[in-house]
């Protein structure tokens, strides 16, 4: 019978491992998807930190929605100078299809990319429609905007 339980526990790690590779995204220069255009810019970026481990790189976004139940929230690339040592993004999210246009609310994205290109950057930005907010991955801490746009 103990056969039958170290399979079946296998089994369930090997059906699990799945999930916790899902926990990252590919990194998004390397993506061929194209954006979608029901996806709309936040208003605000209130906070950003970022951390590289390895080849995984963390971001993780406070940012304001104009109305509440914005999903799908997410970060897409921005397309730059490769030279300048800078990762850019937009926040972004999908509104509802019923809004409450007088009620902000504070949201938070959190993503974490696999294959990232540790030690080819050194700021991540993450732009919205008012404001940019970037950290220095490798000072920890947060720095001012320098790309344009």
């Amino acid at each position: 019978m103990r056969p039958f339980y170290v399979a079946l526990a296998a089994m369930a790690a090997l059906v699990a491992t799945p999930l916790f590779a899902a926990d990252t995204l590919p990194w998004p220069w390397k993506s061929k998807t194209p954006l979608d255009p029901a996806l709309v810019v936040l208003p605000t970026v209130k906070d950003v930190t970022a951390t590289a481990d390895k080849a995984i790189l963390t971001v993780s976004v406070k940012a304001e929605a104009p109305t509440p139940n914005y999903s799908e929230l997410q970060l897409t690339p921005r397309m730059g100078d490769p030279k300048d040592r800078i990762f850019a993004f937009d926040a972004r999210g999908r509104a509802p299809q019923q809004s409450d246009i007088d009620k902000v609310e504070d949201v938070t994205i959190n993503a974490s990319y696999t294959d990232a290109p540790i030690g080819k950057f050194d700021v991540i930005e993450v732009h919205s429609k008012s404001n940019c907010m970037a950290y220095s991955v490798t000072d920890s801490k947060p720095v001012s905007c320098a790309s344009k746009g």
